[in-house]
């Protein structure tokens, strides 16, 4: 890596989640972004639950700034539950 190289990577988890009947009822996804370069990292976490038609019921994600000791600096966490109009 040079010294000024920033390196992104993204992995997303989706679980479909199961009634007692065996049928869907909904589903998390667990979305994760993380920027690395020389002077630390950004972690972008997003989980999203879901119900079976797809509408998001609830977003929660923290954002987490490390140094390049891998340090945390900083972290915020954003809860958002999504209401009927």
């Amino acid at each position: 890596m040079a010294d000024d190289d920033i390196e992104i990577g993204e992995e997303i988890d989706i679980e479909v989640v199961l009634g007692a009947d065996g049928e869907p009822v909904g589903a998390v996804v667990d979305d994760i972004v993380v920027a690395t370069g020389p002077g630390g990292s950004i972690v972008d976490e997003t989980v999203d639950v879901l119900d079976a038609e797809g509408h998001l019921l609830l977003e929660d994600e923290t954002v987490s700034i490390y140094d390049a000791d891998a340090n945390l600096v900083a972290q915020e966490e954003t809860v958002a539950i999504a209401l009927d109009e």
